[in-house]
């Protein structure tokens, strides 16, 4: 069965479809235009709530969050490449905090980054920008090359791609073992296909 992925290329779908790309399945993408209204119609929020993108339908089953399509699909479709360890692996603990960290810290990070606003490290869920950038800093320097070793999981895809964003974008420092990971992931050949590298 065909996955369709609702995707815009300068959208956070762009990270879906390189995950497509990276596990081998078929899918289709879907153009979703942000000018045109299709995204707040009835259809498309029975897909997405929110009226965002990504999204995805595999089937009658629809799934919409970055987060949530990478841990649907990377549990679902285990073959030919496998991304995710298995709910009793050992592993899956260290998996689920850094493919979570980048919707609970790191995406919030680059936000405030952007928008310039201040923030008391203890008021705000993911503390403030530096300290993001000094834990990502900190665990991505013992990547070796990858988050679980020689294994590259939708965790690395998911923190990989918002660290490209967000050094391509001037959101974060350039410190030696984020610009260090950002490279290694850039030179994967299912990102360099979806992202023309």
């Amino acid at each position: 069965m065909t996955i369709q992925l609702f995707h815009n290329p300068q959208s956070r779908a762009t990270m879906m479809h390189w995950l497509l790309e990276e596990l081998q399945i078929d899918y289709e993408l879907v153009h979703v235009d942000y000018e045109d209204g299709s995204m707040r119609t009835p259809e498309f929020l029975e897909v997405s709530p929110m009226g965002k993108i990504p999204a995805i339908r595999d089937g009658e089953l629809t799934v919409s969050d970055t987060v949530a399509i990478a841990l649907y699909l990377a549990d679902k479709y285990k073959t030919p490449n496998d991304l995710a360890p298995g709910v009793h692996d050992p592993r899956r603990g260290e998996y689920l905090r850094w493919l979570v960290f980048q919707a609970s810290s790191v995406e919030p990070a680059m936000m405030q980054a952007g928008a310039k606003f201040e923030t008391k490290r203890q008021q705000a869920g993911w503390g403030d920008v530096d300290t993001v950038v000094d834990v990502l800093e900190t665990r991505l320097a013992k990547a070796d090359p990858w988050l679980m070793g020689d294994w590259f999981t939708a965790a690395d895809l998911v923190l990989g791609g918002a660290v490209n964003w967000a050094l391509g974008w001037n959101l974060f420092p350039k410190k030696p073992a984020l610009q260090a990971y950002a490279e290694r992931i850039a030179e994967r050949p299912a990102y360099k296909t979806v992202m023309g590298g």
